[in-house]
């Protein structure tokens, strides 16, 4: 079955079943491959600016035993599956600088950049800022995500470009043409950084009930020679591979033909 390259774990404080019932269930699933990439935590002092803070990533001193755990099962499933240590890295241009340096300590290979905050430190993908997201704008989360995104990518610090436009989740922009207009300055930088972009179906177990990104910007990331990866976003056992076949349909729809390898770099047909 095709890899799955987003996978967290209990580490991340909202995540649930240990470890290695994600490898048991990629084993079952008959992956070859597959990618942890858990949170990275927030650095130089940063968090969020909502009541809790402690639910959405792991303390920076916590990230050493992250690494190890993962080591540690790609050692002892080595015969049955390639288990690749990766991270998931909110894009903050306050802490750059310190996200460079500690990505630079470790031996992950691969990193996801993410957005999950915008503004002044408005984390909008939290559960508690659900009731606060009208007030900020919807408009405004789609085009500040999608800039950060580009930003994202010009940085030179990501891999992967992870859930391109996930804050349609929330509801759709006033301004669709604005938006059609980041998401493709967001997608040529991708092109130029040599990044990968991701098909994160954790939309499918949301009431947006679709993939991320949409289909048309899928179509726009193959024209411009983006390779691409799957991921579920899992935060349970059993959300491993979910929504695969659904995915590898909108990847072949969007003129896709192969997947890319985050270990090797390399093109692997679609099955």
């Amino acid at each position: 079955m095709i890899a799955d390259y987003h996978i967290h774990t209990g580490m991340c404080r909202h995540a649930e079943g240990e470890p290695r019932e994600y490898v048991e269930r990629a084993l079952e699933l008959g992956m070859t491959a597959m990618g942890f990439t858990d949170h990275l935590p927030f650095l130089g002092g940063w968090e969020p600016r909502h009541d809790l803070t402690d639910d959405w990533a792991m303390p920076l001193d916590e990230l050493d035993d992250y690494v190890a755990l993962i080591q540690d099962l790609a050692r002892e499933y080595a015969q049955d599956v390639r288990i690749v240590l990766g991270i998931e890295a909110d894009f903050i241009p306050e802490t750059v600088e310190d996200t460079a340096a500690v990505l630079a300590q470790y031996p992950f290979e691969y990193v996801i950049g993410s957005v999950h905050i915008v503004g002044d430190r408005f984390g909008f993908d939290h559960p508690e800022m659900e009731g606060r997201l009208d007030a900020y704008g919807i408009g405004r989360i789609h085009l500040e995500s999608l800039d950060l995104t580009r930003q994202a990518a010009e940085s030179g610090l990501f891999d992967v470009a992870g859930h391109l436009d996930h804050a349609a989740k929330f509801g759709p922009p006033e301004d669709a043409e604005a938006v059609a207009a980041a998401a493709s300055a967001a997608l040529r930088a991708v092109a130029a950084a040599g990044m990968a972009l991701e098909i994160n179906t954790g939309g499918l177990r949301k009431p947006i009930g679709r993939a991320f990104p949409a289909p048309a910007l899928l179509a726009e990331a193959n024209g411009l020679g983006i390779p691409l990866v799957l991921g579920s976003d899992a935060h349970r056992p059993g959300d491993v591979g979910h929504g695969f076949d659904y995915a590898a349909e909108l990847a072949r729809a969007a003129g896709y033909t192969a997947l890319c390898s985050v270990s090797s770099g390399e093109q692997e047909p679609l099955p």
